[in-house]
């Protein structure tokens, strides 16, 4: 059996799709531009004024990597707090007439209200209790704060 094709109906389609398809066209073209647009939120770069630098003697063989692991976590704690410029660095002193191993952690700090505010903040008290048993393998010797000079 064979099935007779409807030309009228097909030119009938063409013709509606035709005329149909720029205004459709145009419309989607106006509803996209009316959405509304997300800002993009750049976050504002707080100026660290102020360092805290302590130096450490290992007590029992760690790893760096464990105590940079550590200091990591305790980043996410400030950077929760609402810091995210602010936190630690570790460095490990590199000498030929030191045989034990020596570590320096660096702090950045925006000023000493952003310091006071870490440091009293509950978040970061967890945090670093949290750390106490590896910061136990190593022992503080000695502390300083500084603070930017900056031009007057």
């Amino acid at each position: 059996m064979k099935h007779k094709i409807n030309f009228k109906y097909i030119m009938m389609t063409k013709r509606n799709f035709i005329h149909t398809f720029p205004v459709l066209f145009i419309l989607t073209i106006f509803v996209s531009c009316n959405q509304p647009t997300k800002t993009l939120e750049i976050p504002v770069k707080i100026e660290n004024t102020m360092k805290s630098v302590s130096l450490w003697n290992v007590l029992t063989p760690i790893e760096p990597q464990e105590l940079l692991a550590s200091i990591e976590r305790v980043n996410v704690a400030i950077d929760s707090i609402g810091y995210p410029d602010a936190g630690y660095k570790l460095w490990q002193l590199k000498s030929d007439t030191l045989m034990n191993s020596r570590f320096m952690v660096e702090g950045y700090w925006p000023d000493q209200d952003g310091y006071n505010t870490i440091h009293d903040n509950e978040i970061y008290k967890t945090a670093m209790e949290s750390e106490e048993q590896i910061w136990n393998r190593v022992e503080m010797i000695q502390y300083n704060r500084y603070t930017k000079v900056v031009q007057k």
